[in-house]
C-alpha cells in the first residue's frame, strides 16, 4: 500500500485525505462512528470528514464539528411496521440506501478529480449493518474498513436468538 505522506511529498504538496463514515441509525451505532470521526479530524489525519446517514435517527450537524459534511442516504424505513424481523429491516436499510451512496460517493471522487489535479485519497468507514458502503467502496476502487460497534458479548448472544425464538422463549412474553 502505498505512503500518502511519501506520494504527497513527491507530488510536491500535501495530499488531501477525505474519511467517509456510514453507520446504522441503530441505537448506539452512529455515536462510536462520530467519537472516531472527531478523533481522527482533531489530530488532522484527514482534511475532509463526510458522514453519510440514513433518514431515520439522523445525526444534527450542528452538535458536530464545523468541518465535517452530512450526506442523507433515503433509507424508505419510516414504516417499520412492515418488517418481520431485524434482518428484513437491515436489509430494506441497505438496499435502499445502496444507490444514494454510490451517487455521493461518485460526486466525490468525480469532483476531487476535477477540482484538482492531485487525487485525494478517500477511505471508507462503515459499521457492520451497513454492508453495501464496502461493496460500494470497492467497486469504485476505495480503501474501505469495518468498525463494529458491538461488544464482543454480543456474538454469543445474538447466536442463540434463533434458538430462543424457534423455543418460543423470544421475544420474552409476560410479565419480568
Amino acid at each position: 500500500m502505498e505512503d500518502p505522506q511519501h506520494t504527497a511529498a513527491e507530488n510536491g504538496g500535501s495530499r488531501r485525505r477525505r474519511l467517509v463514515l456510514t453507520a446504522s441509525p441503530l441505537q448506539g451505532h452512529m455515536t462510536p462512528m462520530i467519537h472516531l470521526a472527531t478523533f481522527l479530524h482533531s489530530k488532522a489525519l484527514f482534511s475532509a470528514i463526510t458522514i453519510a446517514h440514513s433518514d431515520l435517527n439522523p445525526p444534527d450537524p450542528s452538535n458536530h464539528p464545523p468541518g465535517f459534511t452530512f450526506l442523507p442516504l433515503r433509507d424508505n424505513t419510516s414504516d417499520r411496521s412492515g418488517f418481520v424481523s431485524g434482518v428484513d429491516f437491515v436489509q430494506s436499510l441497505n438496499d435502499n440506501c445502496r444507490p444514494w451512496f454510490k451517487d455521493h460517493l461518485v460526486q466525490i471522487v468525480n469532483g476531487e478529480k476535477e477540482a484538482s489535479d492531485q487525487k485525494e485519497l478517500i477511505v471508507v468507514i462503515h459499521d457492520d449493518l451497513m454492508c453495501f458502503a464496502g461493496e460500494v467502496a470497492g467497486e469504485l476502487g476505495l480503501p474501505s474498513v469495518i468498525l463494529r460497534t458491538s461488544s464482543a458479548s454480543f456474538f454469543p448472544a445474538a447466536n442463540i436468538i434463533p434458538q430462543l425464538y424457534q423455543e418460543s422463549r423470544f421475544p420474552v412474553q409476560g410479565n419480568f
